[in-house]
Order: C-alpha cells, then structure tokens, then sequence
C-alpha cells in the first residue's frame, strides 16, 4: 500500500471488505478492497486497481451522520460501498454527498442517496449532462459491430472491455441540490471538511476534499496512484497546480479518485510523470508530429521506459494527455464535437494501447475475463 505514515497515528488500516482473487478486470489485486480506517473519523472504500470505473470513495464519521464522498458508475457497485461499510453506517447513517466531478463514476450511484444534502462545485454541475447513461449502454451496444469494421478492432475491444464489469440500464441520474465555487467549508457535529474547487483540470469542475484534523485529502481524479492520470479538460498547468495546492496542505494521507492510499511522495511522483511527458511531447511537437504520432513515439522511448510510471496501469493514456497539451500550446486540431471527439481519442488511445505492456486490463485480456467474471 503506497503511504507515508503519520509519525502520531497509526497507519491507514483494512477493516472489512470482500476477498476477491481478481479485480473487476480480472487482474491481481495490487491491494486489497474494501474499507480502511485512515483516522478517528476519516475512512474511505478503496477498490484495486484503479482502471475504469474502479473508483475510490470516501466516507467522514461525524458523530451520528456520515458524509460520503463521490458514489459510483452504477447501482451495483454504489450498493456495494454501502453494503460493505453497514457497520460503520449503522449508527451514523450519510446525510451528506460530495461529488467530485462529472465523470460518471463518481455520481451515478446518487440515486441510492437521493434526499440527502448532495453539493458540488458549479462547474461540476454545468458538465453533468455532458454524457448519459444511456449514451454509454448504446456505445457498449455499438461497439460489438465494430469488431467487424476494418481498423476498429482494438477499439471495439477496448469500449467493451470498459464496460464490461457495469450496467448502466437502471441508473437514473441524480443531481446535487446544492453548489460551491471556490472553496466551501462543510462543519457537521463539529467536524469540519473543506471543499476545495481545483477546476478545469482533470475535468471542468473538479473538487478536492481536506479534513484538517486528520491531514486527510481525498483529491479525487486529479490523482491517480499505480494508474496513468488524464486529462480530458485541462490546461495541464492547473493539474500541476492542484497537485501543487494540495501537497502545500498539512497533510500526510491522500485518498485518490482512482488506485492505493497515497503519501506526499506518490502526490510529486504524479508531479514528475506531468513534467515528463510535457518536456517530452514539447520536443515531439516540435519536430512537427502530430499529437497522437507523438503520444506513440513518447510511450515507447527508452527514456519513457526508465522512468517509475511506465510500470503504471494504462499508459496508453498519454494519447488524451497529448491532445489536451497541443491544445494548451495554441495548436489547432480537428476536433470533434463532444463526446464524439472523446471517443476519437479513446479510438487512438486503442491503438497504442494494443502495443504496449501494462495497457489498460480492461482492453486487453482483462475484457474477455471480466465479460464472464461475476466481480
């Protein structure tokens, strides 16, 4: 488990969760699910290894009311985290949902908590109907048919593989009923959150949460451990800068959106991965490639291959990453409207993805074993 430990706590510790042989993609889990205790009140629900939709959730004990922070990709998965932590909820049920930001992942489970105080930045809100449930059951749909289309093979392979673990047909979207800009301090029983707004950067309207008392961030989608981050808003400059802003926080433990408990040390190694790759597709740039030739020529450097993070789960990243640094750079590119201009990227991302170790698992052998594996 990636951690510092407090030197006046005790380290994040497993309380309870399910023993799976296998992730959702049928890999080896590099840690185990389910509930750790990071502090008196601080918890969260961690799920291996940090791929598609295997989102990271957190949950604060303040005296007889939780407060849970982001849901899931679907129904399933967000009864799961509930299921699973019954005991602690028991006699602090959640009165209070922070979602993140608008990827699906982390607030289409909301129904399941429907009534309850849900808040997210304005940002996040203006972004959630960007994409729909149902746009993504007809793509799962669609995407068998292009198993058969010349040259879409990875990418049919790898929108299944996505999708395989999930079922979005009985999500019905649920939205927050409140909003912050900025920064927001949230006190329930004399425990205090802050919110803090760290958008555009993964995504327009992405939020961090700090418990001050326990030195706990819950940094969401803005970090990603043993998994290669993106970013699909940008600039990258303000990803570097929420880093940054989180790092100058007081804290020791870092909850991220996707992959193992983190300390400060894996928060500057997701700093160095943003530095690389920019000083690198900078050159490639220069030498007039186009962002997805030098996504390809980056990833497969000896250079890339030196470095910690070409071990990381998904490398094949790079590609959304490329496009979101050429448009920081005043390039112009052919983009496609949204979300057809995503799923091109994704049909790039496949073809690297396809020649590379340690592609994303839900691509790769991962999508035959987690189309017939109950997780």
């Amino acid at each position: 488990m990636n951690t510092n430990a407090r030197c006046d706590e005790q380290p994040p510790r497993w309380l309870t969760g399910p023993a799976r042989r296998h992730t959702r993609f049928g890999e080896t889990p590099a840690f185990r699910e389910g509930l750790y205790a990071l502090g008196r009140h601080c918890h969260a629900w961690m799920v291996p290894n940090g791929s598609w939709g295997e989102t990271n959730s957190g949950l604060v004990v303040c005296g007889n009311q939780t407060v849970l922070i982001d849901t899931c990709w679907d129904v399933r998965t967000t009864q799961a985290v509930l299921d699973g932590a019954a005991d602690l909820l028991g006699n602090a049920p959640i009165e209070h949902v922070i979602n993140s930001h608008a990827d699906g992942d982390h607030w289409w489970g909301n129904q399941l908590l429907a009534g309850r105080h849900i808040i997210a930045s304005d940002a996040c809100i203006a972004q959630m109907d960007e994409l729909k449930p149902n746009s993504l059951r007809a793509l799962s749909t669609a995407s068998r048919g292009l198993e058969f289309v010349p040259g879409l093979g990875p990418f049919s392979r790898y929108m299944r593989g996505m999708f395989a673990p999930y079922n979005f047909a009985d999500v019905r979207l649920t939205y927050p009923n409140d909003s912050f800009s900025g920064t927001h301090t949230l006190d329930v029983n004399g425990v205090t959150l802050e919110l803090i707004e760290l958008g555009p950067a993964h995504t327009e309207g992405d939020c961090a949460v700090f418990v001050p008392d326990e030195r706990v961030v819950y940094a969401a989608d803005v970090l990603f451990v043993g998994a290669t981050p993106l970013a699909w808003a940008g600039p990258i400059a303000n990803v570097v800068s929420a880093l940054e802003r989180l790092l100058a926080l007081e804290a020791d433990v870092f909850v991220p959106g996707h992959g193992a408990i983190a300390g400060r040390a894996d928060v500057q190694q997701t700093l160095d991965y943003w530095d690389f790759i920019q000083t690198a597709l900078h050159a490639e740039k220069t030498r007039g490639r186009p962002p997805t030739q030098a996504a390809h020529a980056v990833a497969q450097s000896a250079a890339f291959k030196r470095q910690p993070f070409a071990a990381w789960d998904s490398p094949e990243r790079i590609v959304t990453n490329a496009f979101t640094l050429y448009r920081d750079w005043g390039v112009s590119l052919r983009d496609l409207p949204e979300p057809l201009g995503r799923l091109n990227i994704l049909r790039r991302q496949a073809d690297l993805a396809r020649a590379m170790p340690g592609a994303c698992p839900a691509c790769m052998h991962g999508a035959m074993k987690a189309a017939t594996r109950k997780p």
